[in-house]
């Protein structure tokens, strides 16, 4: 398994974004047998100057499943932010969740992905910032665990 070959998802994911995730896959190939062995894989992408006083790019997290077909499918892509005045702490504030079909949005909860003009929309806002970061090379440190 040296390519990750991607099933169809609900929301628009870009060749730009699954060409991402198979060149760092590729990358971290050599390096971990176990990333060669799993079924399910967790991309992590870190800003390490992000913090709640000076700010940054958000950390973002990207869960992927190998299906029998031997396709991936993307499970969940979630972008975390500082909250909190006193004492700030990292949490959720964009969330898409392919596997229940759900999105979350840090002022408006979670809504349907199915049917949801909304849901297209902000994944497709989410994403053209994130490859822009990326080609920015806003992200210090991008890691894949199984």
């Amino acid at each position: 398994m040296s390519t990750l070959l991607f099933h169809p998802s609900s929301l628009p994911v870009s060749d730009k974004l699954h060409a991402l995730l198979n060149n760092h896959f590729q990358q971290q190939l050599t390096q971990s047998e176990s990333i060669a062995q799993s079924t399910y894989l967790t991309f992590n992408f870190r800003d390490s100057s992000y913090s709640s006083e000076a700010g940054g790019f958000h950390p973002v997290e990207i869960a992927m499943t190998q299906i029998s077909s031997g396709l991936w499918n993307v499970e969940y892509i979630t972008d975390f932010a500082y909250v909190g005045n006193v004492y700030p702490e990292l949490a959720r504030c964009l969330d898409f969740d392919f596997r229940d079909q759900a999105f979350f949005t840090e002022f408006g909860g979670w809504s349907p992905i199915k049917g949801n003009y909304s849901a297209v929309e902000m994944f497709e806002l989410w994403q053209d910032n994130f490859l822009n970061y990326i080609d920015m090379e806003a992200f210090d440190s991008i890691s894949i665990t199984p």
